[in-house]
């Protein structure tokens, strides 16, 4: 039960694991978008001066290399959108742009992979917001098709330009109307994630907890049992565990009634745990008998809580609402020993409990 629901636990939605696959994507598209350039500088058809390509080529990898470590330190998930995909998106366009001002016959070519950055945030930004960049862009191409021709004096054919302004800027709507949509489907695979979350935790819950008091069940406080178990094969750490019965609890059940069976097991449990040190763990074996499991402890500082325990929980009476006087309890206690089995120390706090309860009950005893 517990490896299916980790199983599914990591399918659910996790923003982290996402950040950093954004982080890796958009290293990977101005990688390259940077190989590109440089083997359009390799051929000739980059014009622009080797020490300020270099200037320019270190401000934007610096830029991403501070982009991603941002991602990985976890500090962007307190923002509303914690990949950052506004200030990227618009970093890129301005280095698309750039590079266009300089590349002249392969232009369209340099600035196409800015169509998978627009991609990769339409994952992130709304509808509006990615129409908004869009138009962004467009206005970008056309000041640096201007620049291009008023600054370096370049001969462009206006009407084959004017027709890869159109197709950018076409492609550049479509891309987000469709990121749109893929954003509104993400949100929606959000909300159902976090919804299967919560539904998941409410599944664990119910498996581990006691219906009638809230307590761990059973089959958690054995599963518990063996996790100490196996720290204190492995590292030599102590533990002991107070096997607590009430008494008389039937002769409650049958002078008071169950539903007042039921109030007694539940005060019980809120007082028990009102009083424990942060690292025990309390649960209900079932009907009166419950367990304590004690770590760093061992036989006589388990008798010692068995006791305060005892005595904290006979101060509290019941009559005045109707029900028993008082409720009396006894304890079996018992340390873990080298080697044994969470059987083994079970049986020996239960002979101990046994031995509480020959002795006239409303006590503790070692086995």
């Amino acid at each position: 039960m517990n490896s299916e629901l980790r199983q599914a636990e990591h399918l659910t939605f996790n923003e982290t694991r996402l950040l950093r696959r954004h982080g890796r994507a958009a290293v990977a598209i101005m990688a390259m978008h940077t190989l590109l350039c440089l083997l359009y500088y390799r051929m000739g058809q980059f014009s622009i001066d080797l020490e300020l390509g270099a200037i320019l080529l270190s401000g934007v990898w610096l830029s991403m290399l501070g982009y991603v470590l941002l991602l990985a330190s976890g500090v962007t998930l307190r923002f509303h959108d914690p990949s950052l995909s506004l200030p990227l998106i618009i970093f890129c366009v301005g280095v698309f742009t750039v590079s266009g001002y300089y590349v002249d016959e392969f232009r369209l070519s340099v600035v196409t992979l800015f169509f998978a950055i627009l991609l990769l945030v339409s994952f992130q930004l709304s509808g509006k917001v990615m129409v908004g960049v869009a138009m962004l862009s467009s206005a970008a191409y056309a000041g640096m098709l201007w620049l291009a021709m008023d600054d370096r004096g370049v001969q462009l054919s206006l009407s084959v330009e004017a027709l890869q302004w159109l197709v950018f800027t076409m492609i550049s709507i479509s891309f987000a109307i469709t990121g749109g949509s893929i954003n509104r489907l993400k949100m929606d695979l959000a909300e159902k994630n976090r919804e299967l979350g919560k539904g998941l935790e409410r599944v664990r819950e119910m498996a581990i907890r006691d219906d009638l008091t809230g307590l761990f069940n059973r089959r958690h406080l054995l599963e518990i049992l063996e996790r100490q178990k196996a720290l204190a094969d492995r590292k030599r750490v102590p533990f002991s565990v107070c096997y607590v019965d009430l008494d008389h609890f039937k002769q409650i059940n049958d002078r008071f009634g169950h539903e007042w069976g039921d109030r007694v097991l539940r005060r019980f449990s809120q007082v028990v745990l009102s009083d424990m040190r942060d690292g025990d763990y309390f649960g209900r074996l079932g009907g009166e008998e419950f367990l304590l499991i004690l770590p760093q402890s061992g036989e006589q500082g388990a008798l010692q809580v068995a006791e305060r325990l005892r005595k904290r929980w006979s101060e509290e009476a019941f009559g005045q609402e109707g029900g028993p006087s008082t409720v009396s309890l006894s304890v079996g206690v018992a340390a873990f020993r080298d080697k044994e089995s969470t059987e083994d120390v079970l049986n020996r706090a239960d002979r101990g409990l046994y031995k509480a309860k020959s002795s006239g009950r409303n006590q503790s005893r070692v086995a």
